[in-house]
């Protein structure tokens, strides 16, 4: 360990002391710093950006089926062979093997890692004593490598307030449960060991209270109360009472803890009633846009509402100030125009929080990447808000999102029926820059030539006998650090789960077709929610993540109308390696038959 604010990888400056960060050998790089309850009626309610749409043609006849492997965007691929009006006036940056390592590259125990990972959770950001999570360690000591432990101790329902205290009448609007159920998301926060679970709205739920799920000891708890809610006119929007905090919304995989300003983040998606984004009155008493939303979970309070004194159901009841709006509190253009459906990942950077959010416009599912360095939130801190990257691959309806830490990959799943079934990446090794190492807002038009956004890359996903498969629009998809693995989960097959990895030519540069391992439960006890209901995808989405601390992933499994309960699960991932890939393939469908059909496929898309 060593001091904070020095060298790249420096902690915030709260903290004393942080983790330096360990090096290893190409292919093992460390970890970085470190609905649905819908009725058939509700279902129809949704706006356009719930269901499949066709995908609009793209400008200039330059069509998404263009061949993948001639191409390569912001480092990770070739230039030859892309139309001219996208060919920029530099020479394409080199892929270093100490950040690219090849198919063949060394491997590092993953024992070893999973170990350096979970220290690097525990010193990488804010001071105070780390949670007591002996509770869930010792589930997983006793649960074995690839099997799932419920770890909850109390139902969700417990936490749901009463009329009485301050919750909901029963009525149209009013059940909790689709806080779960409705295109839903989680945090983890790390330094108390909960899960913060925040959402419901549009045509689901009102009320916008925060729930709470301890580590510690496995019970479900309550951060705060919910906000009366007003109408604007006759129209389909609301405001919360007071506007110091948001309407409720669904939050996809919109839902991020960030340790270093040690906040609940949200960006929303589609708000109660109306679908769209949040909304603020601004001086004339119309609506304008706000978010994103910041909870600080050091004024949690089960007893309070989260905006001012007053504004809860019960007109005695006292505010607990936790919401702050960080609308236009940045520099750079600021998030897109829209968040519904879209995804977020989080890492650090030289000790500041830095997430990186997806945003539409008009459910198009041609998405652009921005960047937000958050300031010290209480501080009043200015962030930095910029576009960073744009879609031009791999467009994404109801997506997913991690980012791969040891090669500086932001991963998104990208499922876009029929057509469309695997991930898009952007590589944050190249964000645009003005030079001095500050990151800046990206130019891009489709009739002139733009070397400063970075472009998507579709990835093909395969089984290991080289049959295509197919994300959908339920997967979660989390990283983990010690394998350097993505692990996706869907609850289609209860607790299986699949395990895939970037994978790179012999040259360095990303390969277009990634190897998915089927990773069936080893445990009979297992999730068992049903993510699609009544033909819905509400999705697993933002419930399963990565928890550094524990070594394992963390999942909520869908609401029972019969417990009322919505399971928190522990998923124990394999000490020593899953199989490679190619080891996979080889074992199931013979050497042969595999280097013939990925030679076949290279041609194909050459």
């Amino acid at each position: 360990m060593v001091p904070s604010g020095s060298g790249p990888w420096a902690g915030p400056a709260a903290s004393s002391w942080r983790c330096t960060r360990p090096r290893r050998s190409p292919r093992a790089t460390p970890p970085a710093d470190a609905a649905a309850e819908n009725t058939g009626a509700a279902a129809a309610s949704a706006p356009a950006a719930h269901q499949d749409a066709a995908l609009p043609p793209r400008s200039g006849g330059f069509s998404p089926a263009w061949p993948l492997d001639s191409v390569r965007f912001g480092g990770l691929f070739s230039w030859k062979q892309l139309p001219h009006h996208l060919q920029p006036n530099r020479e394409e940056p080199s892929m270093s093997s100490s950040r690219r390592s090849s198919k063949s590259g060394a491997q590092v125990p993953v024992t070893a890692w999973r170990s350096v990972a979970m220290a690097a959770a525990l010193c990488v950001s804010i001071p105070g004593a780390a949670a007591d999570l002996s509770y869930l360690q010792g589930l997983l000591d006793a649960t074995p490598e690839g099997g799932w432990v419920q770890v909850n101790t109390t139902a969700f329902s417990s936490a749901w307030a009463s009329p009485a205290e301050g919750g909901l009448s029963p009525g149209s609007y009013s059940n909790p449960a689709t806080v779960v159920t409705a295109w839903s998301s989680m945090a983890w926060d790390s330094q108390r060991g909960q899960l913060q679970l925040w959402g419901g709205g549009h045509a689901n739920y009102m009320g916008n209270e925060m729930y709470l799920w301890q580590g510690t000891d496995g019970t479900w708890t309550r951060g705060s109360l919910p906000t009366r809610m007003t109408q604007y006119g006759s129209t389909s929007t609301f405001f919360t009472v007071d506007d110091a905090s948001p309407q409720s919304a669904h939050t996809y995989d919109n839902n991020l803890y960030v340790p270093v300003n040690d906040m609940f983040v949200t960006f929303g998606g589609a708000a109660f009633n109306s679908g769209g984004s949040f909304v603020v009155r601004g001086p004339d008493g119309k609506p304008v846009p706000a978010g994103p939303w910041m909870w600080d979970p050091r004024k949690a309070d089960a007893n309070k509402v989260g905006g001012v004194d007053g504004s809860g159901y019960l007109p005695q009841t006292l505010g607990g100030n936790m919401w702050t709006n960080q609308r236009g509190n940045w520099v750079g253009s600021g998030p897109g125009p829209s968040q519904i459906e879209t995804a977020t990942a989080y890492r650090t950077e030289n000790g500041k929080d830095v997430i990186y959010v997806t945003s539409d416009s008009n459910a198009s599912g041609w998405q652009s990447l921005y960047r937000y360095e958050l300031g010290d939130v209480r501080a009043g801190e200015a962030g930095r808000f910029n576009r960073v990257g744009v879609s031009w691959y791999a467009p994404a309806f109801q997506s997913t999102a991690a980012i791969d830490s040891h090669n500086g990959l932001f991963v998104q799943t990208s499922a876009v029926s029929p057509n469309w079934a695997g991930l898009s990446v952007w590589d944050l090794n190249a964000l645009p820059s003005d030079g001095a190492g500050s990151v800046v807002d990206c130019t891009f038009t489709f009739d002139q030539q733009s070397d400063r956004c970075l472009f998507d890359r579709y990835i093909t996903l395969v089984d290991a006998t080289g049959a295509a498969f197919e994300i959908n629009r339920q997967h979660g998809i989390a990283f983990d650090e010690a394998s350097g693995k993505f692990f996706l989960w869907d609850g289609r097959d209860r607790g299986t789960v699949w395990a895939t990895e970037a994978e790179f030519t012999t040259d360095g540069a990303l390969d277009t077709i990634w190897t998915v391992v089927e990773l069936q439960s080893t445990t009979a006890t297992q999730p068992d929610g049903d993510f699609s209901v009544n033909g819905i995808e509400s999705g697993v989405l933002g419930k399963w993540l990565y928890v550094a601390e524990l070594g394992a992933f963390i999942a909520l499994d869908q609401f029972d109308n019969t417990t009322r309960d919505a399971a928190v699960w522990l998923y124990k991932p394999m000490t020593a390696p899953v199989p490679e890939p190619a080891s996979a393939a080889l074992l199931l469908a013979g050497a042969g038959v595999l280097v013939a059909w990925r030679r076949h496929k290279a041609a194909a898309l050459r």
